[in-house]
């Protein structure tokens, strides 16, 4: 739990468990019946876990006026997440082998991404505050939530059809969550930023301003 102006987030930012070993027809194809079983199973609580994680983004707040967060504008936050779930093909592979490979990369990406996923979700964390006023900021962004996995007993056309919004979705909510966090870094100091102030006038400036 994380002390927010003599608060407490009572609700810290619900952790992504790590995927099993991710199937793959052609780097391990001894395991990979096996292996993709319980990497389906582990889907169920992948889903379940991300869109935890997207309504509690989603509905977190931060103070625009924390003065004890000055530092210099970057434009995106100081952790990142460099393993994005990969895009499922956009349109059919000219063979086999290319639909393979495809979905090996993409189970395998899936691993990658969760850590990096909780470090980002808990460097998000440490800035929420429950207590802090409602912001309507149409700038701000949505992290997106998670579709339905395909599951065992799915017949083959429901199969196929949840797995392609699955992995899709799944693709879009790795994005999204770095457009929040990067969000989350600008917010954090944008309220702070003094840069735009270009000319201070005082007392040692032009007194031919003052007529009377």
């Amino acid at each position: 739990m994380f002390a927010f102006c003599g608060g407490i987030d009572l609700m810290p930012y619900p952790a992504i468990s790590a995927l099993p070993t991710a199937p793959s027809r052609l780097g391990d194809p001894a395991n990979f019946i096996s292996e993709s079983l319980a990497f389906l199973d582990a889907q169920v609580g992948f889903v379940t876990q991300c869109n935890a994680v997207a309504t509690y983004l989603n509905a977190a707040k931060f103070d625009p006026f924390d003065w004890g967060n000055l530092s210099a504008i970057s434009g995106s936050s100081p952790v990142y997440i460099t393993n994005f779930i990969d895009a499922p093909p956009t349109v059919p592979p000219t063979s086999v082998f290319q639909l393979v490979e495809a979905v090996d990369g993409i189970l395998a990406s899936m691993v990658a991404f969760v850590p990096d996923a909780n470090i980002v979700g808990a460097w998000i964390d440490t800035l929420a505050d429950p207590a802090a006023p409602v912001v309507v900021d149409p700038s701000r962004p949505a992290v997106n939530t998670v579709s339905p996995t395909p599951l065992r007993n799915d017949g083959q056309l429901a199969f196929e059809s949840k797995a392609i919004s699955f992995y899709a979705s799944a693709r879009l909510f790795s994005t999204s969550m770095q457009s929040f966090a990067d969000y989350v870094g600008t917010f954090s100091s944008g309220y702070e930023d003094w840069n735009g102030i270009d000319v201070v006038y005082d007392e040692q400036d032009d007194w031919g301003f003052i007529n009377e």
